[in-house]
């Protein structure tokens, strides 16, 4: 009886330690959660993201792409984050967003913001 319970112990550890590793495995696998942020500097390009709940369209817009409301859109990555990225060249570039065609918003989060001349703040990224 003793060794029956002694093989069953061996199992149970066996198996404990199978679930452990699978467990690190998958946590480990998962994408990193997507928070708002600065615009993040990338290889040849920056990631702008945005927490925007409710809203249905988002676009980014800046000197980058000639203030269009609809050259660059986002896409909603998880929940009520908003992203995008957009290849830039080094220099500094004036951005906001705009939320469902019109509501235009000053960016929560950018190195650097200035005034534009029609009563709005602008959200400045820097691409060194």
């Amino acid at each position: 009886m003793g060794m029956g319970l002694n093989r069953l112990g061996r199992v149970s550890w066996a198996a404990l330690i199978v679930v452990i590793l699978l467990h690190g495995f998958l946590a480990c696998a998962k994408p990193p959660a997507m928070k708002p942020s600065l615009p993040t500097p990338l290889a040849g390009a920056v990631r702008f993201t945005l927490l925007a709940p409710g809203a249905t369209q988002v676009f980014l817009v800046g000197s980058f792409n000639g203030w269009s409301k609809d050259a660059t859109p986002m896409t909603i990555v998880d929940g009520a984050l908003w992203s995008v990225t957009v290849p830039l060249n080094p220099g500094e570039y004036p951005f906001m967003f705009v939320i469902d065609s019109g509501q235009w918003i000053t960016p929560p989060h950018a190195e650097d913001f200035v005034t534009d001349g029609f009563g709005q703040t602008n959200g400045v990224v820097i691409v060194r």
